[in-house]
């Protein structure tokens, strides 16, 4: 290597400390900047360039500085694959656990006006009935009770329809989000492949990005695939919705009430192909997904559908239990086979359940041909309460049914949010910014940069002597 290759070694070296320097302050600059990876400048040795040695380093060939080979991220795709995944999964079991909590209030027990207090005011009206059987007030209280009972029952399931409508509307609201988000990051895919193949740094651009699939992850479940261009792919359901610079577009169909649940049930479509389902693996939308999904056996459909369902059963229940009843008997008329209860047609029975008497002559208060003094049947219904498959016990197992699947959706959210955690840490632990770090490197970089210019100081010097000192002996 020649005296004035020498400048160009340590001018190389110059050139790699400020990268690096500049690197390490954007670093610091964006040490709160949600989001942001660190960098670090990439750099090799450059051998040197030609085989001849030199006259005054014999047989010696020196390497001629250093090359900067790019500004990399520091990041793990494992690591960032774990925290999508831990998301996703924390997102879904807090959306199912806050519909639990959901219906859980929505009961409304333990409490003095709940639905178990309603149905044993119900009862006890009438064997207060069957204490005065010719008592006007004592007919009109149960008439009372019953009114508050169906309007409790009609008013329970409202609750849900509702609370199912809620959750449709925040599905919807979700989806759009999902879709927003894939075209971004379909528009950055496109913005990263450019720069790159210019030769440039999409860091800052694949940090966005990095954010937008996190946010896509925790709604969908999503997976990535890396391409050797910088662009991904993102994966939902199992089908590619974000290609190196196109998204594919979701759409939430089925249907649009909860008495129509059963017969169309809420999914997702690919809106550019319509009737095919996209299975959610995961996310908050899955958790809405679930929520409103249609009853089914052994009550493990959708939770608000199920409490419909419940409300359905209890007012079916309910009207057949007490109408059994009361058909036997007779009233202060000797009129036999009274319906006490019945339904409206084309309705719910939860919202079609009514009552028919108005007035104390309209109940049966007694045994057939027993006579209007007589209050055993009024005594025989208000016993009911206390059958096994009664709506009390019906109730009763529904309430501590949800009590114990909150309880488990609660834990596992817990759980899943504690895991979520960890995921954040051993993330930031990879690509946060540490402002000691930061700090010591940025020392580290001064002093290659301020040896570099003391190199070519040196060099500098080292020629002035033999341009313009060499030759002056003996003049």
């Amino acid at each position: 290597m020649s005296t004035f290759g020498g400048l160009h070694t340590a001018y190389s070296g110059l050139n790699a400390a400020r990268a690096a320097i500049e690197v390490t302050g954007q670093n610091i600059s964006n040490a709160t900047t949600a989001g942001y990876t660190r960098q670090r400048v990439t750099q090799e040795s450059v051998g040197a360039t030609g085989a001849g040695a030199s006259i005054f380093v014999s047989g010696t060939n020196i390497g001629t500085g250093v090359s900067i080979t790019g500004v990399q991220r520091i990041d793990d795709q494992m690591v960032d694959q774990r925290l999508r995944s831990a998301t996703a999964s924390s997102n879904y079991w807090s959306v199912a656990s806050g519909t639990m909590d959901t219906v859980e209030a929505s009961l409304g027990e333990p409490s003095d006006t709940g639905l178990s207090a309603t149905l044993g005011d119900f009862w006890a009206s009438w064997q207060a009935l069957s204490n005065n059987p010719t008592l006007e007030s004592a007919g009109q209280s149960v008439i009372s009770e019953a009114t508050k009972l169906t309007a409790q029952i009609a008013s329970g399931y409202q609750t849900a329809a509702t609370n199912w409508s809620q959750a449709r509307d925040t599905a919807v609201d979700t989806v759009a989000r999902i879709n927003t988000t894939a075209q971004q990051i379909a528009q950055l895919n496109t913005a990263i492949r450019v720069t790159v193949a210019g030769g440039g740094s999409a860091n800052e651009l694949i940090d966005q990005r990095a954010t937008l699939i996190g946010s896509l992850s925790g709604m969908t479940g999503a997976t990535v695939r890396n391409n050797t261009d910088s662009t991904v792919d993102v994966i939902v359901g199992g089908y590619t919705m974000v290609g190196s610079g196109a998204a594919r577009q979701l759409a939430v169909v089925g249907a649009a009430s909860l008495p129509n649940a059963a017969a169309s049930p809420v999914h997702v479509e690919w809106a550019d192909k319509p009737g095919t389902t996209v299975e959610i693996d995961g996310g908050s939308l899955a958790g809405s997904l679930t929520s409103l999904a249609p009853a089914a056996a052994g009550g493990t459909g959708g939770p608000f559908a199920e409490q419909a369902a419940l409300y359905n059963s209890l007012a079916t229940n309910l009207a057949a239990k007490v109408n059994a009843v009361h058909a036997t008997g007779t009233n202060s008329t000797g009129a036999t086979n009274l319906a006490f209860f019945s339904f409206s047609a084309g309705s719910p029975a939860a919202t079609g359940l009514t009552l028919v008497p108005t007035t104390l002559a309209g109940i049966a208060t007694g045994a057939s041909g027993s006579g209007a003094a007589n209050g055993s049947l009024a005594d025989a219904i208000g016993k009911i309460g206390d059958a096994a498959d009664g709506p009390d016990r019906v109730w009763a197992s529904y309430v501590v049914n949800v009590g114990t699947q909150a309880r488990n959706a609660t834990t596992q959210a817990t759980l899943t949010s504690a895991t979520l955690t960890t995921a954040t840490t051993a993330q930031s632990s990879q690509n946060a910014v540490d402002l000691d770090e930061e700090t010591t490197n940025l020392i580290t970089f001064q002093h290659a940069y301020q040896g570099a210019a003391r190199m070519m100081t040196a060099i500098d010097e080292m020629l002035d002597v033999l341009i313009n000192r060499t030759g002056l002996v003996g003049r």
